[in-house]
């Protein structure tokens, strides 16, 4: 019994090191994203986005806007072929429209698409105050990619909703996110790269561009705190 005690003695100690270390190298990186982002304080003053842009796709060009405020509600509004595509998220209720989707009308989402997609209300950065918003994180350690290396930081949202980011080790800025999704009940794993790190006039730094399973999506035009007419996030 001694024996078992003074082993736990050596082992818990070493235990609680290691997963302070981990937690402390998780928040340093977090904090040089933040900074290179623009800071916890520009971030914290964002309380409504829209955002003008395109889908790139087998060279077919598509227009998206998307107009958000904080924790009430986002919205996406596109057109092809002349058929419109409109996404709605909100915090207890979501609709969806696509004809390329089998959608030919405004309808709600299930519970599980819901579940997925309510972290989009935080338009503010999700490693903003993460902890608060009742995030956890945890540090994956390094990887490489393309002759570059990353941190890779493991998120679980409120929402129990994972993801895996990899910050660059240079650079602080993320750039890749990798999760799992449900589709038409089936599981997949979708990765979203950033690129075009540029400041705004807002003092924040925004990627301009994404890819996200052969798709581009380019942003031309970033307005922060415009005024936003919460009726737009009705589905009816």
């Amino acid at each position: 019994m001694k024996k078992v005690i003074l082993m736990l003695a050596f082992v818990l100690p070493v235990l609680f090191i290691s997963l302070h270390v981990e937690a402390q190298t998780a928040d340093e990186i977090i904090g040089k994203y933040i900074t290179a982002i623009g800071g916890k304080d520009k971030w914290t003053q964002v309380k409504s986005l829209k955002l003008n842009g395109y889908i790139e796709v087998q060279g077919i060009k598509i227009n998206f806007t998307q107009q958000a405020i904080l924790n009430v509600g986002v919205r996406v509004d596109a057109e092809f072929q002349g058929q419109k595509i409109i996404d709605i998220t909100t915090p207890t209720k979501g609709w969806s429209q696509n004809p390329f989707g089998g959608r030919s009308s405004l309808q709600p989402i299930s519970e599980e698409e819901l579940k997925q997609k309510l972290d989009e209300l935080d338009i503010q950065d999700e490693f903003i105050d993460y902890a608060a918003k009742g995030s956890t994180v945890e540090f994956l350690g390094k990887d490489e990619e393309d002759g570059n290396e990353f941190y890779k930081i493991k998120m679980t949202t409120k929402n129990s909703n994972e993801s895996v980011y990899f910050f660059d080790v240079n650079t602080s800025l993320i750039y890749k996110e990798e999760k799992t999704v449900k589709q038409q009940g089936q599981e997949m794993k979708m990765v979203t790269k950033l690129f075009d790190y540029k400041t705004i006039p807002f003092g924040i730094k925004i990627p301009h561009k994404s890819e996200q399973m052969g798709q581009m999506l380019i942003t031309e035009k970033f307005e922060i705190n415009p005024v936003i007419d919460e009726n737009i996030f009705k589905g009816n």
